[in-house]
This record gives C-alpha cells, structure tokens and sequence, in this order.
C-alpha cells in the first residue's frame, strides 16, 4: 500500500475514533469505512452498501463540479492509468481482480494511440 494512501486512512481512523467508540463500531474487526446514519437496524460496524458507496461517489463528483460519476468509471480510470504506466495485463487483472485478462484487454484505450504503436519501439534504422 503507498505510503501516502495508509497515512490517509490512519488520519481517518483517528479523526473517526469517537464516532466509533461512542456506537460500539469499533476495534480489530471493524470495518474501515462503516453507514455514518443507520438509523433504521441500528448497527453501525458493517461495510458499506453498493448503494451507499454509488451514493458517496455521487455526491462528491457533485461537490467536485465533474457531473455524474459512477464507480465502475472510477474502476475504469483506476484499470486505464495502470495500463498506461505500463504495467502488464496481469498486474493489471490481479489489482482489478478480473478473472479473465481478455477482459482488462478492452480498457487498454492506448492501443489506438500511434505514438505508443509497438512499431515504434522495434528500434529500426531510418534510411
């Protein structure tokens, strides 16, 4: 994990320290991120929904003026950016967890680009 991504989520977990003891969510077993209202069951240490992390994404794109974002885009970005810094398909499926590498193929949107055409990397002597 990069250093800077576990600094965040310590500075998190601190700054989230009393939200979690005061609703007994807290602990070893704890879920990183855990519903801040949950008014409905009451139980406060249990991951986020799908519904929920689409509802946080949604309105921190908002916040951010970038429209609607989902988080498959945010997956896709995440699959597009590693492919173009150049880490191979099966890096990129084990960070995705995508089971077949034909399917991290098709985000490889760089392939159409003519300056990254493998033609160009051969080294041949120009006449």
């Amino acid at each position: 994990m990069p250093k800077d991504v576990k600094q965040a989520i310590d500075d998190y977990t601190r700054l989230d320290t009393r939200r979690r003891a005061t609703l007994h969510s807290d602990g070893e077993d704890a879920f990183l991120f855990q519903p801040h209202t949950n008014y409905r069951t009451l139980e406060f240490n249990k991951g986020l929904s799908p519904r929920m992390v689409q509802k946080i994404i949604k309105k921190w794109a908002g916040f951010g003026g970038i429209g609607d974002v989902s988080p498959h885009d945010l997956r896709r970005t995440a699959i597009t950016r590693a492919l173009d810094t150049g880490l191979t398909y099966r890096q990129v499926q084990m960070m995705s967890k995508h089971k077949d590498p034909k399917t991290v193929m098709r985000y490889d949107h760089g392939r159409e680009n003519l300056d990254q055409n493998a033609v160009n990397f051969l080294g041949y002597e120009e006449d």
